[in-house]
């Protein structure tokens, strides 16, 4: 059974990738993150594409080491889900 840290930290990715997604296809924003902005800008199908695969390959190996290593996993999961909502916010304010 996966861990609240481990959700929340997909729902973050998930609705990330979706807002993402709908605000550049309506022209309402420039992704920042140098990685994801070649991809989008090609399409938000991809886009949606390699980030969702990001967030599904994260799940997997969260879950391999869930049953011997579930102290790890639940601090890696809320360290990373403080680190992504920073993070946006920092690039969010930044463009305001």
């Amino acid at each position: 059974m996966p861990s609240t840290a481990l959700m929340v930290l997909l729902v973050i990715g998930f609705v990330d990738l979706v807002i993402t997604a709908v605000l550049h296809a309506n022209g309402l924003i420039v992704e920042l993150n140098p990685l994801m902005k070649p991809i989008i800008e090609t399409s938000e199908w991809l886009f949606a594409i390699v980030k969702g695969s990001t967030l599904v390959l994260a799940y997997m190996v969260m879950m391999r080491f869930w049953d011997t290593h579930k102290a790890f996993v639940n601090k890696a999961c809320w360290l990373g889900s403080g680190a992504y909502v920073i993070i946006w916010c920092i690039w969010f304010f930044s463009a305001l």
